[in-house]
């Protein structure tokens, strides 16, 4: 993108009339005047909005700033920014900057940012960002960011989109074709990506299930669900979310190290409560055919509850605790060793 940037810079020269400086109050009530559309401004100056040929400096607006071509400097406008061709500096918009071809540097709006071709800088957005070709950069969003890829790293409030992503995503819901880094969120999906649907046996929770999903093996998250078997009100059950990495362990095993934090349900349990089992989880990963394996999976539970019961604060769910204790007569903690069994698909 550099040469592309020095071949844009290049082929800008001489391109239009510059003028030193134009005071406007909308087009073409301007020292331009007809002429505004013929020209390039080194220094504009517009009480409701500016049009011209080119900027080639700076340019402040009450309300709008217009490039027929291209803009070199940078851009104030209380409502927006728009640049047909190429930008080369920077956008500052109270509600959206908008710029059809190339980018380079940054974009700041009170709602969005759009660039229809590559982009080498940074967006900031209170609501969305999008990149029409490839984003080398930063994209920070209060909802979402989009992408056709991303080098570098999107920072969403909700939502990151990308075809193909070398860097980061972080948000509530990342969604990628392919990454090469990292997707950090509640949900990540890529389509090339990690996924494992695992079933196993446990101390806590005797019948579990859980999916894996991810990028790649660096970062994925974890949904799980698991419950005892069903004794009228002692049946306990739960949910829980994680997140592990995934590393190989010699030639064919892996090793995932895990954390899932469960919200239990037990004894008529409200949902309210706080009633929680967290785990720590080495994984021992033994492939048997393809994409089934053999996982053992040593576990450190900490149950944090405030729940009162017959037994006082919390139920006993295990006879070897490690730890035990009460909290302002409360909150009890437990920590106990455990294992788990199963089979990854």
């Amino acid at each position: 993108m550099d040469s592309l940037r020095s071949q844009l810079n290049e082929a800008r020269k001489n391109r239009y009339p510059s003028r030193i400086a134009q005071v406007g109050f909308v087009p073409p009530l301007s020292t331009n005047g007809l002429e505004n559309a013929r020209v390039s401004n080194h220094l504009s100056i517009n009480l409701l909005g500016g049009y011209a040929a080119a900027l080639d400096g700076v340019e402040f607006s009450g309300l709008f700033s217009l490039e027929k071509d291209y803009a070199k400097g940078a851009q104030f406008s209380g409502i927006f920014n728009g640049v047909r061709n190429e930008l080369d500096g920077a956008q500052f918009g109270g509600i959206a900057n908008a710029v059809g071809g190339s980018a380079f540097g940054a974009q700041f709006a009170g709602i969005s940012n759009t660039v229809g071709g590559p982009m080498k800088g940074a967006q900031f957005a209170g609501i969305a960002n999008v990149v029409g070709k490839q984003a080398r950069g930063l994209q920070v969003a209060g909802i979402a960011n989009v992408a056709y890829s991303i080098d570098g790293v999107q920072i969403a409030g909700i939502a990151n989109v990308a075809k193909r992503v070398r860097g980061t995503q972080i948000g509530l819901i990342n969604v990628a074709e392919t990454v090469e880094g990292a997707q950090i969120g509640l949900l990540s999906i890529a389509r090339n990506g990690y996924r494992r649907f695992e079933v196993w046996a446990g101390d806590a929770l005797y019948a579990n299930m859980g999916l894996k999903m991810g990028g790649n093996t660096k970062f994925y998250n974890i949904l799980a669900v698991g419950a005892t078997f069903p004794t009228g009100d002692k049946t306990r059950w739960g949910y829980g979310y994680g997140i592990g990495t995934n590393q190989p362990l010699g030639k064919r095993n892996q090793l995932s190290i895990e954390g899932i934090a469960y919200q239990i349900h037990e004894e008529g349990t409200s949902w309210d409560y706080l009633n929680m089992l967290n785990q720590v989880r080495l994984s021992f990963i033994f492939p048997i055919h393809n994409r089934l394996a053999l996982t053992v999976t040593p576990t450190f539970n900490v149950q944090v509850t405030d729940l009162e019961t017959g037994e006082g604060i919390g139920t006993k769910w295990v006879k070897w605790d490690v730890y035990d204790r009460t909290f302002n007569d409360r909150t009890r903690v437990r920590m106990w060793p455990g294992l788990n069994v199963g089979i990854q698909f």
